[in-house]
């Protein structure tokens, strides 16, 4: 900003300012002359002399009147005022009684009678020394004659104790004369101030949360919502915690805030070093602790905030001389606040120590507001054109990034690129541009095929040639957008797949211009095939495998079936057991069997119960006269269906475990059971006999390997115990019914 913009722009700010202030004058102007015209009117007091009872005795005072130490205990006690007003006739309504301040709190008492505090509560627990004080009274409390006003105060020795004048009128006249031009200015619209500084404090943490290098809108932040905090002892007569740490947390604000503004002008000038952030900080941290400690001692709070304002008042020299330099109009106007700031805080010192008027107002809270608003104001500023150049940095990083992918997908993808066109009633076009890899798939030369394109319809595959011709001669017609699939012969010989893509442009003279690109999809070709060709390998290696595993399945359904019986035929036949008329019995059961695998294969309903009550019939007969004796259990309730694969399986293991116990034990008893344990979902099957036993190691054949088998293969555990005499074949299926559900889905 040159010289002549900063002093146009000085002079309109000057100007708004101006205008501010002068509606302000007016404003304070007004109030003030209607404050005095009230004063003025008749029936109207305004009392300036009071009778003053306290631990020093008893004395005539003027007000506005200062306490002094000998008046009150330190740590707190109670003095009071008494006030005598004259009155010729009883008031018709409710008459005001005025107070524009009074320290620390205080209660109003007419003729005796107790009429109301200055908030809720009792006196010690109260702050109403910056509170605008309006009682509203009764008539009936009044009376003609000398009338007694009371006011009756507590006092602690941490801020300046006493009460202004007193002003006796019209209720209604007093709150819209003196009451609300002070009440707007000292709560009002600190109030406003506190809420405004608070949203600022949260958004600047908010942007310091996310822009952490950016440490100014940390201090700033910490600086707002402290001063926010500090204005509460403006604005509440009645705090929720206790008035000792309420004081305290009021205290300590103003030790807060007053390091965090000087660290966020520090950082706003680019000034600022570490050992400046550990003494201001370590000032921030330890002067609240002792403060607390020294039970928030006013003197403490003057010894802390004399050398810190000594301080600042020299620090302000160099950053007059940076604003300066600067040029900048918000950092001019922000050295001009600080400048005020430290007035109003010699003033506001002088007012603590008790050497000022009483009623005047602290003028750090005004000042301080407005200097947080530019500080804000310059903070935000700065926010708002970094994100603006922020974007458009962006934008041409963008930009840029998108002219160099454009330019490496056109360098490096196999695309290539040309121009035809076909003239107004030809049939032949001609190239009128062809990119490099364009030249590189056709293995054509630039300058021949510019000449005439036949070249390029001399290397397309003989079944593509004529296909080319009809779909030219087709899109001509419809001068519409085209793609194709063909082939073409690289001058090496090598046959390429390859497809077009063009967009049709009419031309004034009637041409038409195609604008297209070549694809190689030689690869995809290739890669396409050899993906057919290794789908069709693993679909033959998947039928084979399916075939082998249905083979296998067959041999162990011929062997736990109809082989295992026609094993014990022979051995029955050996040993001479049989008779030859027994002979067709048997193979009779054998067959029987055999139709057992198709039928529990071939029936979609058939339950396990079904499937075992023909098993135990088959069983028996089967065992009848020169078998073991056969005791059968089955309960399966409740037990779900389950897959016919499953059933097959189980019953070709009981198959197997009774033929065992026949061919192998030499058994008189085999006991069978099949129980369902709904609450468990648990299925148990049981083979015992009392034959000899088993010798493990003879036996692990083809029977006892495929027992294990299939009890694996549908989700089972299978054990073989030995009982001594004989053997206990089990079969444990967990989770039944999630199974058969699973199978189902």
């Amino acid at each position: 900003m040159d010289a002549q913009a900063l002093i146009t722009w000085l002079s309109h700010a000057l100007r708004r300012l101006a205008g501010c202030m002068a509606w302000l004058l007016i404003f304070l102007g007004c109030a003030i002359f209607s404050h005095a015209a009230w004063a003025t009117a008749p029936n109207k007091w305004v009392i300036d002399k009071a009778e003053l009872t306290s631990m020093a005795g008893r004395r005539e005072v003027t007000l506005p009147h200062i306490l002094q130490p000998q008046d009150y205990l330190p740590a707190g006690s109670r003095v009071r005022y008494r006030i005598t007003v004259p009155l010729t006739r009883v008031p018709a309504e409710p008459l005001g009684v005025f107070v524009s301040k009074l320290s620390l709190s205080g209660a109003l008492y007419i003729n005796g009678q107790f009429i109301l505090n200055c908030d809720q509560g009792r006196l010690e627990e109260l702050r109403c020394l910056h509170k605008v004080n309006l009682f509203s009274t009764p008539s009936s409390v009044w009376f003609v004659g000398d009338n007694v006003i009371e006011l009756e105060l507590y006092a602690t020795a941490r801020q300046m104790n006493g009460l202004s004048k007193v002003q006796v009128g019209d209720l209604d006249e007093l709150h819209d004369g003196a009451y609300w031009v002070l009440q707007w200015l000292k709560i009002e619209f600190l109030s406003g101030l506190a809420w405004v500084s608070a949203l600022l404090g949260i958004l600047s943490l908010a942007v310091s949360w996310v822009l952490r290098k950016e440490q100014a809108y940390l201090w700033f932040g910490i600086a707002s919502i402290a001063h926010a905090l500090g204005l509460l002892n403006l604005t509440v007569s009645n705090p929720v915690i206790h008035v000792e740490v309420f004081t305290w947390m009021v205290f300590s604000s103003r030790l807060v805030v007053a390091p965090m503004a000087l660290l966020t002008m520090l950082s706003l000038f680019d000034k600022l070093r570490r050992w400046m952030i550990l003494v201001l900080v370590g000032f921030a941290l330890v002067g609240p602790l002792v403060l607390g400690l020294s039970g928030n001692s006013r003197i403490v709070l003057v010894v802390f905030f004399l050398p810190f304002l000594l301080a600042t008042s020299v620090l302000l020299l160099f950053f007059m001389r940076w604003a300066i330099e600067s040029r900048n109009p918000i950092k001019l106007i922000t050295i001009g606040m600080a400048l005020a700031l430290v007035f109003s805080g010699m003033l506001d010192w002088l007012r603590l120590t008790g050497r000022t008027d009483f009623e005047g107002v602290f003028l750090f809270p005004y000042t301080y507001s407005a200097m947080l608003m530019t500080l804000g104001t310059l903070l935000f500023r700065n926010l708002a054109t970094a994100l603006k150049q922020s974007r458009i940095d962006r934008e041409l990083l963008e930009m840029r990034a998108a002219e160099r992918m454009a330019y490496e997908v056109t360098e490096n993808i196999p695309v290539g690129t040309y121009t035809l066109v076909y003239r107004q009633g030809g049939r032949r076009g001609q190239f009128l541009f062809v990119s490099q890899r364009f030249l590189e798939l056709t293995g054509l030369d630039r300058k021949s095929l510019l000449v005439d394109p036949k070249p390029f319809l001399d290397i397309l595959h003989v079944d593509d040639g004529a296909a080319w011709q009809q779909f030219i001669a087709r899109t001509l017609d419809q001068r519409d957008t085209f793609s194709m699939e063909f082939r073409i012969f690289h001058f090496s010989g090598e046959m390429r797949w390859v497809s077009t893509e063009a967009v049709a442009r009419s031309l004034p003279d009637g041409s038409v211009l195609y604008e297209g690109v070549l694809i190689d999809q030689t690869a995809m070709v290739h890669a396409k095939r050899e993906a057919e060709s290794a789908r069709g390998i693993l679909l033959q290696q998947q039928l084979e495998q399916s075939r082998l595993q249905e083979r296998e399945q067959l041999m162990r359904d011929m062997h736990d079936g109809f082989g295992s019986q026609l094993a014990g035929v022979r051995m029955l036949a050996e040993k001479g057991r049989i008779r030859p008329e027994e002979f067709p019995q048997f193979l009779h059961e054998i067959t029987a069997d055999l139709h057992l695998v198709v039928d529990t294969l071939g029936q979609l309903h058939i339950t396990l119960d079904e499937a075992l009550i023909d098993l135990r019939h088959r069983l028996e007969r089967r065992f009848s006269g020169n078998g073991p004796r056969l005791h059968w259990d089955s309960q399966l309730a409740g037990l779900p269906a389950l897959p016919q694969r499953q059933i097959l399986q189980t019953l070709r293991l009981i198959q197997e475990a009774f033929n065992n116990a026949f061919k192998h034990a030499r058994a008189q008893n085999v006991w069978f059971s099949a129980h369902y344990d709904a609450p468990t979902d648990l299925l148990t099957v049981s083979v015992r006999d009392d034959g000899q036993g088993l010798q493990l190691p003879k036996v692990r054949g083809r029977g006892l390997n495929n027992m294990q088998y299939r009890a694996r293969e549908i989700g089972g555990k299978f054990q073989l115990i030995e009982r001594h005499p004989g053997v206990e074949i089990i079969l444990q299926v967990p989770d039944v019914s999630k199974a058969a559900q699973t199978d189902s889905a």
